[in-house]
């Protein structure tokens, strides 16, 4: 079953934390992958920045081997970086250790994470690994994964968002609410509980509607 923990990691030296930095924004991962050669990669969005200066940025950041737009624009970007595996340290553990975001917000100061560990003791053993790297590692919030049929495969975070969402009238038409109210009330920000509302919608669907196909 396992367990969900909402963490923030505090070291500028993270991946992309220079990027978030030279750009002054905040960039939402929306997934992690590997490299064509083995090397960990995520995909990451932003909003409100322009496309040139994320591509600088990119381009200068010394954990960075290659990116490529996957949209490209000033609403929203969307970017896959391969990192260099000499970089990546705490990030590679968290991929190593099959951890991987669930959903993450990089700032210029390190990482906010929801990560799935398959026990506490994987999650303590992180979090030493953490503090013996140098790396301030602050839990927030930890939940007991459910593992049951009815969860339809969504974290226990995923669950509450759509739960709340759904009583706050945030699906009615027209909406009752709005995401920034919703964000209040989950006491998260407005980017963290739009991706776990998508990613819980994209869960929902694969587990019922495509699942017969």
């Amino acid at each position: 079953m396992g367990v969900i923990c909402e963490f923030e990691l505090h070291s500028a030296a993270l991946p992309l934390c220079g990027v978030a930095a030279a750009v002054e924004t905040t960039l939402t991962v929306d997934n992690t992958v590997l490299g064509t050669d083995g090397e960990p990669a995520l995909v990451f969005s932003t909003t409100g920045v322009d496309p040139d200066d994320i591509e600088a940025a990119l381009t200068a950041a010394d954990s960075v081997v290659d990116f490529v737009a996957i949209e490209s624009a000033l609403v929203e970007s969307r970017y896959r970086v391969v990192l260099d595996t000499a970089h990546v340290g705490i990030y590679g553990e968290l991929v190593d250790r099959q951890t991987y975001p669930s959903g993450a917000l990089v700032t210029q100061h390190g990482w906010q994470v929801s990560a799935h560990f398959a026990d506490r003791n994987a999650l303590e053993a992180f979090s030493d690994t953490c503090r013996e790297a140098g790396i301030d590692f602050q839990p927030r919030r930890l939940f007991e994964a459910e593992g049951s049929t009815e969860s339809y495969g969504l974290t226990e975070p995923q669950r509450e968002a759509l739960r709340v969402a759904y009583r706050m009238g945030y699906f009615e038409v027209p909406r009752e609410t709005d995401l920034a109210t919703l964000a209040d009330e989950l006491d998260t920000t407005t980017s963290a509980l739009s991706e776990r509302l998508r990613r819980g919608h994209e869960q929902l669907v694969a587990e019922t509607i495509a699942s017969v196909e």
